[in-house]
This record gives C-alpha cells, sequence and structure tokens, in this order.
C-alpha cells in the first residue's frame, strides 16, 4: 500500500512551507486541550464547593461564590481557543489546498497531502471541541449545582 520511496520525485508535503509547525500544532491540538483543560478543572471547582469534606453538602459552602463565575470564564476561554484553532486550521488548509492534483487513490498510495491532512483534521477538531464545550456549558447551567 506504500509506495518505494525510490519512485517519489517530490516531497510528500510539498507545501510543508506555506505551513508553520507551531501554527499547524496549534490548530491541530487548541481545540482538544481547551476541552480537557475545562473539564477537569471545571470539574475539579464544580464538586469543591460541594464535597468539601467526606459528606456531600446539600448547598455549595460559605465564600465559594468565586466559582461560578470562574467555570464560565472557563467555557468562554475554551470555547474561544477550540474556535481560533479551527479559523487557524482552516487558514492552514485554504493555503495547502491544492498540494496535490490527482485523485485520492494516489494520494492513498505516496501519502501526498500531509499538511493539508493535518490542516483539515484541525478544522473538525477545533469546531467539535467548541461544540463540546458549549455542550459542557449547557449541562453546567441547567443541572442542579449541589442537591441533584
Amino acid at each position: 500500500m506504500t509506495a518505494d520511496p525510490a519512485s517519489l520525485t517530490h516531497h510528500p508535503a510539498p507545501h510543508r512551507d506555506r505551513v508553520g509547525r507551531y501554527e499547524s500544532a496549534f490548530g491541530l491540538l487548541g481545540g482538544p486541550l481547551a476541552w480537557f483543560v475545562q473539564l477537569c478543572t471545571g470539574y475539579g471547582l464544580a464538586s469543591w464547593s460541594c464535597f468539601p469534606k467526606d459528606q456531600r453538602g446539600l448547598t455549595p459552602i460559605e465564600g465559594a461564590a468565586w466559582i461560578w463565575p470562574t467555570i464560565i470564564a472557563m467555557l468562554v476561554a475554551a470555547v474561544v481557543i477550540a474556535l481560533a484553532a479551527c479559523y487557524t486550521s482552516w487558514r492552514l488548509f485554504r493555503r495547502t489546498r491544492d498540494e496535490a492534483a490527482k485523485g485520492h487513490h494516489h494520494l492513498m498510495e505516496v501519502g501526498v497531502g500531509r499538511t493539508r491532512f493535518v490542516a483539515l483534521w484541525g478544522v473538525l477538531l477545533g469546531g467539535g471541541f467548541a461544540l463540546a464545550t458549549i455542550i459542557n456549558a449547557v449541562a453546567f447551567m441547567v443541572l442542579p449545582r449541589c442537591a441533584g
């Protein structure tokens, strides 16, 4: 399924000079990492105000009023980061979309279009994790805080 390296007449990612390494990494990993950090820290903050010790409380503990705005700010920041990663990948995809002129069967054989492939997955992951973060926000707003 892979082509003989000696038969390749050009680099498998001919437009790699149009894409920065860090720009590509942010576009691919920005959305998933923002969602992961938001999910883990948001869960920790939200549960700590109801479970400060070994017994669950029916209401959040005194002095924990800062938790709600902090979680909201983290949700908004995660959506903004994921959308920025999606937009970055979209720009990279537009720069590299003409990386190979032949059909997709040829591309599978020689592996041409790597930068375009990474950019396309960055668009999908950035948009998908922005949506996942919005769903987390809806769940956070709708579900009861402690007494659930």
